[in-house]
């Protein structure tokens, strides 16, 4: 009997003990004097929400949470409106528990500095770095950070595949984008995995270790943000686009939460919602905000998609392209820096959303051009001297307008005329096509460069007109404007037409 007693005894202290372990506690603090330590005159904060990545709970009058550990995952402070969390050298915002250390610690506590946040922000958006080696670090420190150092930026958002399944990259890229001087939130991407981790929880053990969590939230201004994780692994290499059970309770947490104080909420991803095999719990889990919008990458083309909902405003994703255009495939510039075109025509580039109360724009940023290059215009060319090119000439001039949605008008003129309406085109783009053949005709066989397949993609925001047959011979002018009024987009664009 005294054996079974003492057994029970051990078992209950055994699980009492597990039960302490398994929880952390702390405050949520202003912390005045930044030395990461809550001292009696600072102010603690109530109501902050903190998250292990599947429970959400809010600090009490004394700034106090308390949170179970899972296995796998860390703990985390939703940024409130108005603080932020430090930031490492990079620019990363520290807003969790550091991987290494939260299967030892109990206690934890959430140091925000002040911060101040306007209504209208400014968010970047980068489709695609993948990069792989030096090179590729390079490349995106000329055609990112050099570019947006001396821009009012409120934050920036990397939309995964930071890595070209390099994983030991992660740092010499975080540096980089560390010095545009904004705070960085960054997603995960496929080629982000760590795919010989045989445990689905490791499988992105390498991005946390310098990023942090590969799904959060954080509030900007008066704006709503969540980051997801929407990479499913499968098998040694293979992945799918849908979030786990312990994500999904997260979401509908965090939802439950905020969503009497948000009307809106802006998600970030790599996978596009439409590829996605859980899209409709997605969607049906947004049904409490009127304005939902996603911005994600993993396609290197460029587009906008709405979905149709029961309640609100139709959901509205752009698909963000690529920084390294199709994997800084082609020939190279003087910077060495290869065209690498996305499949779609579109140049390298970024995006800049404004996001204030009464909505949002889109703006496409080609990296190394003027901000008004917004559309590529292929008119017929016949040359005399190097007639290459010469072969792909038809009856017709094409519009590729990069920032484009399906309800956008794209019109033309010549020589100052009246303005003729262009007809939506599903083809390949012409600057693809050109670039291709110059590598078939062995333009590039002397360039150590990475090269393109053949072009099968249809660009989503093409447009032509045939070329007038009655114009006189002798050169014309020709102008595109291109207008889209859900997206708030105006675009010009002129070329010179030749004819006989």
């Amino acid at each position: 009997m005294n054996k079974i007693i003492l057994t029970l005894v051990v078992s209950l202290c055994g699980t009492f003990i597990f039960g302490q372990n398994n929880k952390i506690s702390g405050v949520v603090f202003v912390d005045t004097n930044k030395n990461d330590i809550p001292d009696k005159d600072e102010v603690m904060l109530s109501n902050i929400l903190v998250s292990n990545g599947k429970d959400v709970v809010k600090t009490n009058s004394k700034g106090k949470y308390t949170l179970s550990k899972i296995e796998g995952n860390t703990v985390f402070v939703i940024k409130p409106e108005n603080y932020i969390s430090k930031k490492n050298q990079q620019n990363s915002v520290q807003f969790y528990v550091p991987f290494d250390k939260i299967k030892e610690l109990k206690n934890y506590n959430f140091p925000l500095l002040p911060n101040a946040e306007k209504k209208d922000l400014k968010v970047v958006l980068l489709g695609d770095t993948q990069v792989d080696v030096m090179d590729d670090i390079h490349h995106v420190g000329k055609l990112v950070t050099e570019e947006l150092m001396n821009k009012e930026i409120d934050f920036i958002v990397p939309l995964g595949d930071l890595s070209f399944d390099n994983l030991n990259i992660f740092k010499p890229l975080s540096e980089t984008l560390g010095l545009i001087g904004a705070p960085v939130f960054y997603t995960i991407g496929n080629h982000d995995l760590n795919f010989k981790e045989t445990a689905f929880q490791d499988r992105d053990k390498s991005f946390e270790s310098v990023f942090g969590p590969s799904y959060y939230a954080f509030e900007y201004g008066n704006q709503l943000f969540l980051v997801l994780n929407n990479i499913y692994p499968v098998n040694e290499k293979g992945y799918t686009g849908r979030l786990d059970e312990t994500q999904k309770e997260f979401i509908t947490n965090l939802i439950a939460a905020r969503k009497d104080n948000f009307k809106s909420i802006h998600l970030f991803m790599h996978i596009p919602l439409e590829e996605m095999e859980d899209k409709d719990w997605v969607i049906q889990s947004l049904a409490p905000f009127e304005n939902v919008l996603i911005s994600a990458g993993h396609t290197h083309t460029q587009y906008h998609k709405y979905f149709a909902r029961e309640t609100g405003q139709p959901i509205h994703e752009l698909v963000a392209g690529a920084v390294c255009g199709s994997w800084w495939e082609g020939p190279h510039d003087l910077d060495q820096i290869p065209f690498a075109l996305m499949y779609d025509g579109t140049p390298k580039g970024y995006w800049t959303v404004g996001i204030n109360t009464d909505g949002y724009t889109y703006d496409y940023k080609v990296s190394g051009a003027p901000a008004t290059k917004q559309i590529d215009i292929t008119v017929p060319k016949t040359n005399e001297w190097d007639t290459t090119l010469n072969i792909l000439n038809d009856t017709f001039i094409y519009a590729n307008v990069f920032a484009a949605d399906e309800f956008t008008k794209v019109y033309i003129r010549f020589d100052k005329g009246n303005w003729i309406e262009m007809t939506k085109y599903e083809g390949i783009a012409p600057s693809v096509q050109k670039q291709y053949y110059l590598q078939s005709q062995g333009r590039y066989d002397s360039m150590k460069i990475s090269k393109f397949p053949k072009p099968e993609t249809i660009s989503t925001h093409l447009w032509r007109i045939e070329k007038p047959a009655n114009l006189p011979a002798g050169a014309h002018g020709v102008q595109v404007k291109a207008l889209g009024e859900t997206i708030k987009l105006e675009a010009h664009a002129n070329a010179v037409l030749w004819t006989k």
